[in-house]
């Protein structure tokens, strides 16, 4: 039988949009030299309640290249589930639209090359405030922005979505593109994915809704004078090869198949100016033989001081192309 060898690569770059943006990210860092970070390969993979979790639509969208290129249905064992995950997955279906991404496949002889690239910058209209010794995260401080009180310009900035107490709420930040937004949800409850993640922000937007039609409780979804915000800056750049998916084997028809290379890196930064995402993965594969509380107005504390999710997204769709578990401080921006 002819060998046949198929790489996929993605290459995501995104591109600084605001004027005389100066950011660049940190250099490149193994996964390896992170003690408390992981990175999942599709949002229905499982979180560590006290490990950072990265995830990015790349590698999901390096395998369906892949797919695409063997056209026929792939046979996985069962006993592999991090493999059937990744070939399972739909959550990155519709995440970006498909002028946002480009893709194409390139064959040389045996070999299959499938590329895949999108840019995307989120830039604020107007900065946010930076803080200075403000904000502690896993006893350790670091860089932070946000605001204090109601602030007029930077009102269409921050949105709070969903508030029940100081540990319990949903904060969105709308850039200048807004077909995109970034979440940020507190929480203090346990999930085992980001799925589930997601799936209790819809909840608790189903019960922000209702809560809204009741005027006594308005207060929770403004901004005031006495209300904070603040949330860490991240700045981080990351590459990984994800041994659970290489050397694992599948069949499509009579061809046996075998992943050598399952890699992906994602740099990320948020800070007072926006969100800047950068995210590249390759995969190459040969042949092988609710109740409505009242509440009284007070101030709200909105201090991402504690283990919470961010994720960035478009707005007319439910799952992000990037999510965030931030449970430790290590890829905070450091005081």
């Amino acid at each position: 039988m002819r060998q046949v060898r198929i790489s996929s690569v993605i290459l995501i770059l995104i591109i600084t949009q605001c004027c005389k943006n100066d950011r660049t990210f940190p250099e490149g860092k193994k996964l390896t030299d992170f003690q408390n970070t992981e990175f999942i390969p599709t949002l229905e993979h499982k979180i560590t309640k006290d490990k950072n979790s990265i995830y990015c639509s790349t590698l999901l969208l390096a395998w369906d290249e892949v797919k695409n290129t063997i056209k026929t249905p792939l046979q996985i064992d069962s006993s592999l589930y991090d493999l059937n995950l990744l070939n399972s997955s739909w959550s990155y279906f519709g995440t970006l639209r498909q002028a946002e991404y480009f893709s194409e496949v390139e064959i040389d002889g045996d070999l299959i090359i499938a590329r895949a690239e999108f840019r995307k910058s989120l830039p604020f209209e107007l900065r946010l405030n930076s803080f200075d010794n403000e904000l502690i995260f896993d006893n350790q401080k670091v860089k932070s922005f946000g605001i204090f009180g109601y602030n007029y310009e930077t009102s269409g900035i921050i949105q709070v979505l969903y508030y029940k107490n100081d540990s319990n709420f949903i904060l969105r930040l709308s850039p200048k593109d807004k077909e995109h937004e970034i979440l940020l949800y507190m929480t203090e409850g346990s999930f085992k994915t980001m799925s589930d993640l997601i799936e209790e922000i819809g909840d608790k937007l189903k019960v922000a809704e209702i809560e809204r039609q009741n005027i006594d409780l308005s207060w929770k979804f403004s901004l005031t004078d006495n209300d904070e915000v603040v949330i860490p800056k991240f700045d981080f750049n990351i590459e990984t090869n994800y041994s659970t998916l290489e050397g694992k084997t599948f069949k499509s028809e009579e061809t046996n198949f075998r992943i050598e290379e399952a890699w992906q890196r994602t740099a990320f930064i948020l800070d007072e100016k926006g969100a800047e995402i950068e995210s590249e993965s390759e995969i190459v594969v040969t042949t092988d033989s609710v109740a409505v509380e009242v509440q009284q107005p007070r101030p709200k504390k909105m201090r991402f001081e504690k283990p919470f999710f961010l994720m960035l997204k478009r707005v007319d769709n439910e799952n992000p192309y990037f999510g965030l578990w931030a449970a430790d401080s290590e890829l905070m921006s450091k005081e």
